[in-house]
């Protein structure tokens, strides 16, 4: 008897919508996402870690993400360095989208 093959797990890629609290400066949550960001890219299942500021209103972010796979993204938020960004509450998600590419 055979035992049956895990199907590989899909690439994953995130683009994430987030506000700057209130009372909170653009520029205070800026640099913690760019603190977020150099971790967050050594991070072993991270592909890719993008973080970007929205020209007109700077208390728009976006965050794009490649991720090996659904598991890598869950490990993400188990590390310290990105409980250590939430714990701060300098911005709110205003809206995520997870995607997977066609072939």
């Amino acid at each position: 008897m055979t035992t049956p093959k895990a199907l590989p797990q899909k690439k994953l890629w995130i683009s994430a919508g987030l506000k700057v609290s209130a009372d909170i400066s653009a520029e205070k949550a800026k640099e913690e996402l760019q603190t977020l960001q150099q971790q967050t890219v050594k991070e072993k299942g991270c592909i890719f870690f993008e973080v970007l500021q929205h020209n007109e209103d700077p208390d728009l972010f976006i965050l794009w993400e490649e991720w090996i796979n659904e598991d890598a993204l869950k490990e993400h938020f188990n590390q310290p360095h990105t409980k250590a960004y939430l714990a701060q509450a300098l911005t709110e998600v205003r809206y995520i989208e997870k995607l997977e590419k066609f072939s």
